[in-house]
């Protein structure tokens, strides 16, 4: 028989092969235990430096490891519950024997809690000698962070612990505990609680690291869980004996895996990263001069035109950042996938020169589809067959060097050194999502560079603000890129991360009249306004034209392709995308040689077809013999990430900012007449022979006094439906009616200002509208903030208890769509539509409206139940809608040419 009570339970079991495997409760603990002592010990994560915020010295680190591994010999007390244990079907006297009266109802994690608050908390015997009850929150607080092992924080009602545990497993849960707190009093010396127990101050700052504290307790959990480190110890022996002998020296082995922090280089000078930079842009100029602080976080707003340089900007500000010790890492959180992509593949050729020669940064790219872009696919590295983690040396294709730990998760992605990903990844901190603590810990000491700013509605917006100020509380640095920030957006921003730099409610004195283009910098010392000047070869002013008719627009498409350009005609709605898309092929008789349509309603593998052959007809480096004659029919999708390039150009109305985005791709690059680039010549500046710019924008005649109709014409009706602030559309046709042009940067804040300016007053006809859509706007940011965590209360579920009722949390208010997979049957078998070997599915799959759906899945066909099931089950996506198609024929509903068009 086992020698004390607490050897009898076992500790972990994988019933998922045929064979099941334990391990005794008691040693688990401790290899999850000396795990966590390594990390903290070497600083793993930062984590070190987590104990450090609560009063221990920066030569404490044993100390501090000390005391982390006690509370990890904690985190599975909830396994002593004679229900859990009964989950292992064994035929060892040794062990527990199963009392059928205990049931399993709760997740071991949450019965550990409630094991401390209904009955180890009363027993004085495992508190050290100056135990006070002033503590037990603290307690509390580090209980909830080790039973919370698991991602989320433990449930704290309908936890039914009576029905779990017998007399019997509380007693060895005791008995294990003095014998915890025997091995740590003798071996580690820990004798008393530190001061951060008592201290008002340190015990609040502890609340708010605590979820911090809880991803190095993940983390540890993984590493401690590990066979092939820790394997089954059939011996018994005093816990000390096991301490030493194999936990401690296999736990060195365990985080030996994990990959090593680069050290970085000092910045020396823009050409180090940016060779190709002859001369600076003024904005690049000023990153390179401005001062930086000698400590704390700073924030920085670039605001300037396209072309302007921002991108490298904020990389030479980063890196400046990072010589300075201000962040050791950067997450450049980007709208869209589209854009990351773009990103990810910028960044692959830069990242490494912020760390020291030889050695291997990671750089991840985060978001829900990054496994199936080719360029991460390619740089992601292979584990030997030790499974330490190792480098490609001779691979010469590899455009990054990435290291598998964190890629095998998107759980993990943030922690990478160098991540580039959609905002979503990061905004997942802030929500209660499981293993959000992972992405918190992640952003810890990184430089958050946000892009694309405009692109995010008031729910995203309000968790972007909640994010800022947790980050800035942290010591986190970031950086926002935009080209059309509205003025109250700005103050928003700035609020945000002041308040979290300075942990107090006050608003910041914020200039309401700034000029553009202008670099914003907060920091400790205040706020400073930079007015910068543009280069004359980025400035740009584009000529408005206006219709009332598609008939006029199509007439003009007529006329470029009779002049050999390219157009593009950007529309606001999928439908009418597709619609005006066969007018065309009728009334102008093009095939698909000369027309492409492109939207949002295609399988991804069709998607990425349509993105490349736009890219080739449109892109840099098309020319005159590629673009002659071309008609390219976009949605929204176009006017973000995609470096296009368009002779001319029509837009339905749409708000200023858009307009300006979508302005953003007519004659972007310097070409000739023919539509060719021109070669560069640094000592003369090239003009753009294609004549004046013009953006031609499809819009209801001009009303000075508009009613609530004005709108509801049918070439109009799915514009009033995307852009339900109807208000704001008038204002955006006012303004560019009065100016006759979009002039960059001159007018740039005018723009800006006179559709969103909060104080404007709409016309009496759409004061509804916009009434409506600034009560939206609001109930966006009150959901958003009643949705994100108070990380003020500790790592804790919260009053609301979002977790425990299984709401539907989302970085975006997009709940109503769904998941469709195109398939087709070929001798009983169900195929996927792509023909990709490896993602075959994934690639097969669209998004649509949950409403448009609804609408027309009577007459689509679909997969029979039965084989549904099994077949959602076979590609993990429990929510797919799969529907059939005849193999190399063109359905009713969807083709390679319209998209999904089912109406």
């Amino acid at each position: 028989m086992l020698t004390a009570p607490f050897y009898q339970y076992w500790g972990k079991c994988h019933q998922g092969d045929q064979t099941a495997c334990y391990h005794l409760l008691a040693y688990h603990n401790l290899d999850v235990a000396a795990c966590g002592y390594q990390l903290v010990k070497h600083n793993y994560f930062n984590s070190a430096e987590l104990f450090e915020q609560i009063g221990f010295q920066t030569d404490e680190n044993e100390k501090a490891a000390s005391w982390f591994a006690y509370f990890l010999a904690w985190h599975d007390i909830g396994k002593f519950a004679n229900g859990f244990q009964q989950l292992f079907k064994h035929n060892f006297p040794q062990l527990i024997a199963a009392d059928h009266s205990k049931q399993y109802l709760t997740r071991h994690d949450s019965l550990g809690f409630w094991l401390w608050r209904d009955f180890l908390i009363n027993q004085n015997e495992i508190f050290f000698d100056n135990y006070d009850e002033k503590i037990d929150s603290t307690l509390d607080t580090w209980l909830l962070i080790m039973t919370g092992h698991h991602g989320k924080p433990p449930e704290l009602q309908n936890v039914y612990g009576s029905l779990a545990f017998t007399k019997q497993d509380k007693q060895a849960s005791l008995a294990y505990l003095k014998a915890i707190n025997q091995l740590f009093l003798t071996e580690h010396k820990l004798e008393q609680y530190p001061p951060y127990f008592f201290d008002k101050k340190l015990r609040k700052k502890f609340k708010r690291v605590s979820w911090l504290f809880a991803a190095i307790t993940v983390i540890s959990d993984w590493l401690g869980s590990n066979e092939q480190y820790f394997p089954f110890c059939s011996e018994i022996m005093p816990l000390s004996e096991y301490w030493y002998k194999h936990a401690m020296p296999q736990a060195e082995k365990a985080i030996a895996t994990l990959p090593k922090s680069s050290p970085m280089i000092p910045f020396k000078d823009i050409a180090t990263l940016f060779p190709f930079i002859e001369k600076p842009t003024p904005l690049q100029q000023h990153a390179l001069s401005c001062p930086i602080t000698d400590k704390g976080a700073e924030l920085f707003i670039l605001e300037d035109v396209t072309g302007a340089g921002k991108t490298e900007a904020s990389m030479i500000l980063a890196h400046r950042l990072m010589s300075a010790q201000k962040a050791r890492g950067i997450y450049i959180a980007l709208p869209t996938m589209a854009t990351a992509n773009a990103i990810y593949q910028r960044m692959a050729s830069v990242y490494g020169q912020l760390y020291q020669a030889d050695n291997h940064p990671s750089l991840v790219l985060a978001h829900g589809a990054s496994h199936m872009n080719p360029h991460f696919n390619q740089s992601i590295l292979t584990k030997d067959d030790n499974s330490q983690q190792q480098y490609k040396n001779d691979e010469p294709s590899i455009i990054a060097e990435c290291n598998e730990w964190f890629v095998d998760s998107r759980k993990k992605s943030l922690l990478a050194e160098v991540g580039v990903g959609t905002l979503d990844q990061a905004l997942i901190a802030v929500l209660p999502f499981k293993h959000q603590t992972l992405r918190l810990l992640g952003l810890q000491h990184k430089l958050l560079i946000l892009d694309e700013i405009h692109a995010y509605d008031s729910y995203m917006i309000k968790l972007l603000e909640i994010l800022l100020n947790y980050h800035a509380m942290q010591g986190g640095s970031a950086i926002i890129l935009t080209a059309t920030l509205p003025t109250f957006l700005r103050d928003k921003l700035l609020n945000a991360f002041y308040q979290g730099l300075t942990a107090s409610n006050e608003g910041l004195t914020i200039n309401q009249q700034a000029p553009f283009p202008l670099m914003t910098q907060l920091n400790h010392n205040g706020l400073i306004e930079q007015a910068l000047p543009t280069r004359d070869e980025v400035k740009r002013q584009v000529k408005i034209d206006w219709i009332t008719d598609i008939d006029s627009g199509i007439d003009k498409i007529k006329q470029t392709i009779q002049q050999g350009k390219i157009i593009c005609w950007i529309k606001n709605s999928v439908q009418d995308a597709i619609d005006l898309y066969q007018q065309l092929q009728l009334k102008l008789n093009l095939d698909t040689d000369s027309i492409l349509l492109f939207h949002s309603r295609f399988a991804f593998c069709d998607r990425l077809a349509i993105e490349e052959k736009t890219l080739y007809w449109a892109g840099k480096t098309s020319n005159h013999d590629i673009r002659h004659g071309k008609v390219i029919i976009a949605t929204q999708v176009i006017e973000q990430s995609l470096d296009l390039d368009f002779d001319e150009m029509i837009s339905d109305i749409a708000p200023i900012d858009l307009l300006i985005q979508r302005a953003g791709r007519l004659q972007r690059h310097v070409r000739d007449q023919q539509g060719n680039i021109k070669p560069s010549d640094k000592h003369i500046q090239a003009n753009d022979d294609r004549g004046q710019p013009i953006i031609t924008i499809l819009a209801p005649i001009w009303q000075d006094n508009p009613n609530e109709d004005w709108l509801n014409s049918p070439i109009f009706r799915n514009t009033s439906y995307v852009y339900s602030n109807h208000a704001l559309l008038w204002l955006t046709q006012q303004t560019l009616k009065q100016l006759g042009y979009i002039k960059m940067p001159e007018d740039a804040r005018l723009l800006i200002e006179s559709v969103y300016n909060q104080e404007i007053e709409p016309p009496s006809g759409l004061q509804n509208s916009f009434y409506d859509a600034e009560g939206k706007k609001l109930s966006q940011a009150s959901i958003a903030e009643h949705n994100t965590l108070n990380f003020e209360n500790g790592y804790c579920r919260g009053s609301h208890d979002i977790w425990q009722n299984n709401m539907e949390i989302s970085t975006r208010l997009t709940s109503d769509n769904v998941d469709i997979y195109l398939a087709y049957i070929e001798q009983d078998t169900i195929m996927p539509y792509s023909t990709n070997s490896n993602y075959a599915w994934e690639q097969s799959r669209l998004t649509l409206n949950k409403r448009k759906w609804l609408k027309v899945e009577r007459n689509i066909p679909q997969l029979d139940e039965n084989r549904l099931e099994k077949l959602r089950k076979q590609i993990h996506r429990p929510n797919a809608i799969i529907i059939l198609i005849e193999k190399d024929k063109t359905a009713l509903f969807y083709s390679k040419e319209l998209g999904f068009y089912a109406n």
